[in-house]
């Protein structure tokens, strides 16, 4: 008897995992943290944008190193930019190494985030490439005493292209010197330098190394436990470090009692204003003093209660109202309309959940400081750093190591402030690694968000009018001058940004309108991965179903007739057919019976935020178990299309997608923050679940290739199409409409009722 089972089965069924790992030569991970460097010591090497040497170094046994300002924060990018260099260069892959993120080192390419790390990031990089080979076209001509044209160039080597022996190496015409070349800065944008030079890059027929699906260079060192993260950094003569948090988000400190902890051994209390934090030799010892420091705390209440959460948001004072995407004119439209139809939408509180909690070190001596950390945006933290401490900037060096996840959250690292703060106060480096309750409690979270959908129809059925209006507060109260640390101390200046939340979709009514209320926020928010994006994906992919079910047309033919762009309509339809999609309407027959309900819902995200997320289109197609008994609900299946444009590495962009997709269904499953008046009460892994494995669905990927069209992020937009697709399931099962997120059982199971 034989029955073919997946990898997946087996491990569900047996338990047993056998792991096989074949390690090619590739490029070791490289980590910055390894050695310690003296505190202050800012600027080791040039990192001026203009300078050519400030990107590429060769030596010389010919291999390259790339020093980018942006940071890998799991998607790939260290092997995508490893490529494009590889390419430009006519390298092997293996013979180029990226250093990454740290002040001391590498060109300020502003911050890690919105997922700009190929559609911008990654242009300076081409740009100094391409300029560096020529340059060494140049020198070998004049070598070799022939004409640029007639050379070739073969893994780092140029040579005649009539005669392969006379050549010369990248190591043996530069190696272990300078370039001395000046690019042209076009643009110094928030997303960093765009560059120009005298060579052109190559075109994507030319390309030989990017397109192909190379391996992370990360995974061997992950998956036998030898990466190194930030928590791994030890540094000689540290400290351990934590916070003694108050009991109430906003309160005020009335005193402390140093004595209540000399009894623990080592420890020393580090008082200013109202931030509060004991150092000792031993981490558990800091952990015990935290938690036994006696202090006075004032009381605040300044929450809303957890239960009025989106009426107050609606009826915050607002700060500005935001429109986009206008067309027509959807008042009149709506008077004139024959019928409409009406939906409000709510989205919690959520956390960015890092499962591996904030850690940073600092060494904070003679004038000068060195930082340790896993921050999106070094530059940012570097300037606040040395703002908060009343150091000059030149005076900060902070080095990127790898984090446990980020998406937002570490834009602003609180625990690099926190250790900053005590190890100017010691005089010693302090290490300040967070604690499950510090992470949950404390972090910057989500903004909730209320979204009211208006539709108005002819006489036929066809959408005259479309009309968003949500509130929301800015997705971001600050990426600068927001650590809790900065803001105990009563110095912090604060940021005020109106960010996320003003989506867009790619529908084409006649007459529409999509607009943001942002209103004053209740929480310390920071992006989350797919700010506003999600949420309001999650409304209007949602309230499409609704109209397409209200006059019992299939969801996905009703939406094909309002989409005009054709790369929209090419990605929605591959979706569909990877799945398999039966054309009917929802939802299914028989969706009021009894036992376990299943259904498949679609979603089609389009994410047009300013230049670097042009060329993003990805549609989902859910398919999911509705328990009635229990109103549980479970994906068993995703199919998601994606089309951003040039693919660099489709292993990378698939693992990216797949990421994404189970983090946005965990969102919309799982995923909201429990609070009272005065605090989070959401502080451990069973008050705020997460996706585990043995939920997760499989999640299948389409991948479009444009080459003709430039490479544009998809981290943030394979995220978004999750609630709409899994809302629209649940209905397809049940015939039910949930407007709520999460689903939860304790949310499902009542609507069954």
């Amino acid at each position: 008897m034989s029955k073919k089972i997946t990898r997946r089965e087996f491990v569900k069924d047996t338990g047993v995992l056998v792991v096989s790992i074949s390690v090619v030569n590739r490029l070791p991970r490289l980590v910055a943290s390894q050695t310690a460097p003296e505190a202050g010591s800012a600027i080791l090497r040039s990192v001026a944008p203009e300078e050519l040497d400030s990107w590429l170094a060769i030596a010389q046994d010919g291999k390259v190193t790339l020093y980018t300002g942006r940071v890998d924060i799991g998607t790939g990018v260290e092997t995508s930019y490893a490529q494009i260099v590889a390419d430009e260069l006519d390298l092997a892959f293996e013979h180029v190494k990226v250093i990454m993120g740290d002040t001391g080192l590498t060109p300020d390419q502003s911050k890690s985030t919105a997922s700009t790390a190929t559609s911008m990031a990654a242009q300076p990089i081409r740009i100094a490439a391409a300029e560096a080979r020529q340059v060494l076209l140049n020198l070998a001509s004049k070598h070799l005493n022939t004409p640029v044209g007639e050379l070739t160039v073969n893994e780092g080597v140029i040579s005649l292209r009539d005669d392969s022996s006379k050549k010369i190496s990248y190591g043996e015409l530069i190696g272990g010197k300078r370039f001395d070349v000046k690019l042209k800065v076009l643009e110094t944008g928030m997303w960093g330098p765009k560059l120009a030079g005298t060579a052109k890059p190559k075109v994507p027929s030319q390309y030989t190394i990017v397109g192909k699906p190379i391996p992370h260079v990360d995974i061997p060192p992950k998956v036998t436990g030898s990466y190194k993260f930030v928590h791994d950094v030890r540094v000689p003569g540290m400290l351990h470090g934590r916070v003694a948090r108050p009991p109430a988000l906003g309160a005020t400190l009335l005193r402390v009692d140093p004595d209540s902890v000399r009894h623990i051994p080592g420890v020393r209390v580090v008082h200013k204003a109202n931030f509060v934090g004991v150092v000792a030799e031993r981490e558990e010892h800091a952990i015990r003093a935290a938690g036994e420091l006696r202090c006075a705390w004032s009381k605040w209440s300044g929450l809303p209660d957890y239960q009025d959460l989106y009426q107050a948001v609606r009826t915050a004072p607002l700060i500005e109202r935001r429109s986009r995407d206008e067309k027509g004119d959807v008042e009149a439209a709506l008077q004139g309309a024959v019928r409409s139809a009406k939906a409000t939408y709510h989205y919690p509180v959520q956390l960015h959940g890092m499962i591996g909690p904030s850690c940073a070190i600092a060494d904070v001596k003679d004038g000068g400081a060195t930082i340790w950390s896993g921050a999106q945006w070094v530059q940012g933290n570097r300037y606040d750093i040395a703002q908060m401490l009343g150091l000059s900037p030149e005076k900060v060096r902070v080095i990127w190591v790898a984090a446990a996840g980020c998406y937002g959250r570490l834009s602003v690292d609180d625990a690099a402030h926190d250790a900053a703060l005590m190890s100017q106060v010691v005089g010693r480096p302090v290490r300040v690694q967070w604690m499950r309750h510090d992470e949950h409690g404390w972090e910057p979270v989500s903004t909730p968000m209320v979204m009211d959908l208006l539709a108005g129809l002819d006489a036929r059925g066809n959408v005259v009018a479309f009309d968003f209006e949500g509130w929301s507060s800015s997705h971001s109260s600050g990426e600068r001058g927001n650590s809790v640390a900065w803001r105990l101390l009563g110095t912090a200046p604060g940021h005020k940004r109106l960010s996320g939340g003003v989506g867009d979709h790619p529908y084409n009514f006649p007459n529409r309108r999509v607009a943001l209320n942002y209103v004053q926020p209740l929480f310390r928010t920071l992006y989350l991965r797919a700010p506003g994006g999600l949420q309001n994906n999650f409304a209007i992919e949602s309230f499409m179903d609704e109209l397409a079910a209200a006059q019992g047309v299939d969801p996905i033919d009703f939406r094909l007739r309002y989409l005009e762009d054709a790369r929209a309509v090419a990605t929605l339809k591959a979706a569909a057919q990877k799945f398999g999609w039966d054309s009917r309407p929802s939802p299914r027959k028989g969706a009021g019976g009894s036992g376990v309900a299943t259904g498949r819902g679609v979603s089609l995200a389009w994410q047009s935020i300013g230049e670097y997320a042009v060329g993003q289109r990805v549609a989902m197609v859910a398919e999911v178990e509705v328990h009635r008994d229990t109103g549980r609900v479970r994906v068993t299946r995703a199919v998601v299309a994606s089309d951003c444009g040039l693919i660099i590495n489709p292993n990378g962009l698939q693992q990216q997608v797949e990421g994404a997709v189970l983090q946005g269904i965990s969102r919309v499953l799982m995923e909201e923050v429990k609070f009272d008046r005065s605090k989070v009460t959401s502080l451990n892994w069973n008050s705020y679940p997460i996706l585990t494995f043995p939920e997760t669905p499989e999640v299948e990927v389409v991948l479009i290739n444009r080459p003709d069209i430039p490479s544009s992020g998809i981290g943030e937009l394979a995220t978004i199409p999750t609630g709409g697709a899994v809302a629209n399931a649940i209905f397809d099962a049940i015939g039910l409409r949930l407007r709520q997120v999460p689903f939860t059982p304790d949310r499902v199971k009542p609507t069954l009722g």
